[in-house]
């Protein structure tokens, strides 16, 4: 009984673990610039850096891989000890 209960909490622990370290599809993503002509500096995350690096956005079109700034960049798509659980 012991020895189930504890390979239960061992597959939970990793559960979650994996979840919390797991990054967004949207993260994958190319940055897109858009359609627009606007000039309004974002920011992007690289998959090859591992990093969020600036790029220009139109304003409009686009996708979901694009942040305002770093910090919500590296919250949502950095690696475990970057992002908020």
């Amino acid at each position: 009984m012991n020895k189930v209960l504890i390979t239960l909490l061992i597959v939970l622990c990793y559960s979650i673990i994996l979840v919390k370290c797991t990054r967004p599809t949207e993260c994958e993503l190319p940055y897109e610039t858009g359609p627009c002509r606007g000039m309004f500096q974002s920011y992007y995350f690289n998959t090859t850096s591992n990093r969020c690096e600036q790029f220009i956005y139109g304003g409009c079109g686009g996708n979901k891989n694009r942040f305002e700034n770093e910090k919500e960049c590296m919250e949502e798509c950095g690696d475990g000890s970057q992002r908020n659980g």
